[in-house]
């Protein structure tokens, strides 16, 4: 999936406009919200695709860096895992198992993921809203970046979405929220059984995730 500041620019060229202002008023949202997402590199996606709906623009044009590769592939390969709410704790005691009997399905991103963790409460919003499906890779420890954005599963605390901002003095990872009203993370390397990179995110509705 393209950066933010590419989502950004192609978007605005698909609505033919020519300022962030412009599309701030659409999305309703303050023109300095629009600066943030660039600079960190998220994106409130629930705006963005309902305004795709309303003027009728295809999410793989938008989202996709070659929007015709996700068509000329084995969709078997691209099938995601999904890990709702209700199956973290499943997922946190035996991940095999749950991994087993867990559902799939296909999104349109040329993105590599391996499975897709709906979000069960709002410390990252307003950037990933609650019953969002996060789409992610494991990684290593060693391979993650600053402020970006990420699935840990904690020993002691379960399946957790924070971003990531640097390690400690005395080698703690700390994570913070983008919701005020949430506090920080500061987890020692031990403790982090699993970490997963997002990248990208879609909220379901009452007819599935296929419209996304």
């Amino acid at each position: 999936m393209l950066h933010t500041k590419d989502i950004i620019k192609r978007l605005k060229q698909l609505l033919g406009y020519k300022t962030d202002l412009e599309l701030a008023k659409l999305l309703e949202v303050k023109p300095n919200t629009i600066s943030s997402w660039k600079t960190r590199n998220t994106l409130q996606f629930e705006k963005v695709i309902e305004i795709c709906k309303q003027h009728r623009i295809d999410l793989n044009e938008l989202f996709l860096t070659n929007p015709n590769a996700v068509f000329n592939v084995d969709l078997e390969n691209r099938r995601v895992k999904i890990i709702s709410v209700d199956h973290h704790m499943e997922y946190f005691l035996n991940p095999e198992k749950c991994y087993a009997t867990s559902p799939t399905c296909i999104f349109p991103t040329d993105e590599e993921i391996d499975t897709a963790f709906q979000i069960g409460t709002e410390s990252m919003y307003p950037s990933i809203k609650v019953s969002s499906y996060v789409l992610t890779k494991k990684i290593l420890l060693d391979e993650i970046k600053p402020w970006c954005l990420y699935v840990l599963v904690v020993e002691g605390k379960g399946i957790l979405c924070f971003r990531f901002k640097h390690i400690t003095e005395d080698g703690s990872y700390l994570f913070i929220s983008d919701n005020e009203s949430y506090d920080n993370l500061v987890v020692q390397e031990a403790e982090i059984r699993e970490i997963f990179c997002i990248r990208g995110a879609f909220l379901a509705n009452s007819k599935g995730m296929s419209e996304f």
